[in-house]
């Protein structure tokens, strides 16, 4: 049984953006086919693959201009193709046009809905622009296209922290682990979760697995930041004075950082952790 297109997302399409039902009419008007793996490639198809490797060799140098204009013309190209308008949404969003990008990755979604690494970079997008709906349906349906993908479940458990399910969202996260245990992003995830739960311990006992892999550098501000307020849970001042000052030192720590480290200071954190 053929199963429907997802229902369009609740933004409004920006202007210029090509009606969604119509992207296949046009690619067929213009003689564009959809990416053929095997056999010969058609010339529009080719010219759009060209443009979009030379667009994203650009986006890897930072030219992020250039890197637009080059996928702008490589969709134009040929409408049809998935790859064009998944890097050109990408490059879009990078640049803060967020809802031009939002248009092109809900048109490559209409190309291709079973795509679950699709549906994982559209449903980010929607959860960053605080579309909860968009966002749950995508995370549902790319844990169903993809269940032993630790991205599909990373998303399926960022939209229940979003939604303030912290239990779910610690479930979800432990199932991505499962999948990929050594992903520090997904670790870090995973301690947020255990904060926002009150779980102190278990937010030091994730962090302590993040800073194994750190390296010299040791964690960055925010998850030091967070080592600071689970000390603080756990009444630890003299802790997490030190790891407050320590996000401070690495430079873009909380705004209240320095207003808790004095708080805590001032509560008589020991005269040998004030340096």
């Amino acid at each position: 049984m053929a199963r429907a297109h997802p229902p369009h997302p609740t933004v409004m399409r920006p202007s210029g953006t090509p009606c969604l039902v119509c992207v296949v009419v046009v690619a067929a008007a213009a003689g564009c086919r959809l990416v053929q793996r095997h056999g010969p490639v058609a010339p529009d198809l080719a010219d759009a693959r060209r443009l979009c490797n030379e667009g994203l060799s650009a986006a890897d140098g930072d030219d992020l201009v250039r890197a637009e204009a080059l996928l702008e013309r490589a969709v134009k190209s040929c409408p049809a193709d998935v790859d064009a308008r998944r890097h050109y949404a990408d490059v879009l969003w990078r640049r803060g046009q967020r809802l031009e990008a939002v248009g092109q990755v809900a048109a490559a979604l209409e190309l291709s809905p079973a795509d679950p690494l699709l549906c994982v970079e559209a449903g980010r997008m929607y959860l960053e622009l605080g579309l909860l709906n968009d966002a749950e349906r995508l995370a549902g349906e790319a844990v169903r296209l993809a269940p032993r993908s630790a991205d599909s479940w990373r998303l399926h458990g960022q939209v229940a922290m979003a939604r303030g399910q912290f239990d779910a969202a610690v479930a979800d996260f432990h199932r991505a682990l499962a999948i990929a245990g050594d992903d520090h992003d997904l670790l870090a995830d995973t301690a947020r979760a255990y904060l926002a739960l009150g779980r102190p311990r278990r937010v030091l006992a994730t962090l302590a697995l993040l800073d194994e892999g750190q390296g010299a550098d040791g964690l960055p501000a925010d998850l030091l930041a967070l080592e600071a307020r689970a000390q603080e849970a756990l009444g630890r001042p003299a802790e997490a004075a030190d790891a407050w000052r320590r996000a401070i030192a690495k430079g873009g720590a909380p705004a209240d950082a320095a207003e808790r480290l004095a708080a805590l200071e001032a509560a008589g954190a020991p005269d040998a952790l004030r340096r």
